[in-house]
């Protein structure tokens, strides 16, 4: 097993400036004086003119507006009476027809009355057949005709008028169908008032929250200060270099490979022992040139097997 053990320090020089720097850290984090929460307010006041509006908008969501009321009421009459026309409720409902057939007919019945009756009844006076059946069968021939004539006039004008009455039913037939496309847009006004009013309450309470919030944030700034000022304090300790030096030792085993060693050792000692026999006297002490690299290659293979 082979142990390393390795020593680190500070420079001496750099220490006096890393126990100030230290020093300071602590006053800043901890004992010194400590940061505080800006004194003054940290939100707008709403001015007067926002105060105002608010206020008038209130009032206008909290009444019923004139304006609203008469828009629906007008979308209901006009649903009712376009509705009354669409279903055909005006084609045989003009209160004014029969007065306008007595005055397309009026006509007729004078020329009838004035003319036709006293030419005849005078006519058949000078023949002398006054009360004949002849001025009878007269008589009566000019009444049917007088009452086709009446009849074609009172027809003529009454077709006149359904017709036109069914063109006014079917455009308001198309009408219907626009309005009834608006009728989601006119149910959803009723909720102005009341949408005003929510968007009111809803400015007012964020103008309210604006001190509860300045508080809140007071308040945890002073819970969370003590522990930002230590993570500061120890971060400053932590990233300095006295805490990254010291000593450490570290064991680790160690292999050996015995028949290298034998090798190597008698291969070192035989070459040492050739040396020394190159020097003068000592290859005569051991009596040849060989004998001194022998004799330290034995011995170099003895002691790489043991180590």
């Amino acid at each position: 097993m082979a142990t390393t053990t390795t020593t680190s320090q500070v420079d001496p020089a750099l220490l006096p400036y890393l126990t100030r720097g230290l020093e300071r850290a602590e006053s800043l984090f901890l004992t010194g004086q400590q940061p505080e929460f800006f004194p003054g307010q940290t939100f707008v006041s709403p001015s007067a003119a926002t105060t105002e509006a608010i206020a008038q908008q209130e009032q206008l969501a909290r009444q019923q507006s004139p304006v609203l009321q008469q828009a629906q009421q007008a979308y209901q009459q006009s649903l009712g009476g376009i509705g009354t026309t669409a279903a055909g409720g005006f084609l045989n409902a003009n209160p004014y027809q029969q007065a306008m057939i007595e005055a397309a007919t009026r006509p007729l019945t004078q020329q009838f009355s004035n003319q036709v009756l006293p030419g005849i009844s005078s006519m058949y006076s000078r023949a002398g057949r006054y009360g004949s059946g002849s001025m009878a069968n007269a008589l009566g021939q000019a009444t049917e005709a007088f009452g086709r004539s009446f009849g074609d006039v009172a027809a003529s004008l009454a077709g006149q008028q359904y017709q036109q009455e069914r063109g006014l039913q079917q455009q308001a037939q198309l009408q219907l169908s626009s309005l009834a496309q608006l009728a989601p847009a006119i149910y959803g006004q009723q909720y102005i008032p009341s949408q005003q009013l929510a968007q009111v309450g809803a400015a007012q309470e964020s103008i309210a929250a604006q001190p509860l919030q300045e508080q809140l944030a007071r308040y945890q700034f002073q819970q969370q200060l003590p522990y930002q000022q230590l993570q500061g304090y120890l971060s400053s300790v932590y990233g300095s270099p006295m805490g990254g030096y010291g000593t450490s030792t570290q064991t680790a085993p160690t292999y050996q490979n015995r028949g290298a060693g034998i090798l190597g050792g008698a291969l070192a000692g035989g070459l040492g022992g050739y040396a020394l026999g190159q020097i003068p006297g000592v290859s005569s002490f051991f009596g040849n040139q060989w004998a001194a690299p022998a004799i330290g290659a034995v011995g170099g293979g003895l002691l790489g097997g043991l180590f």
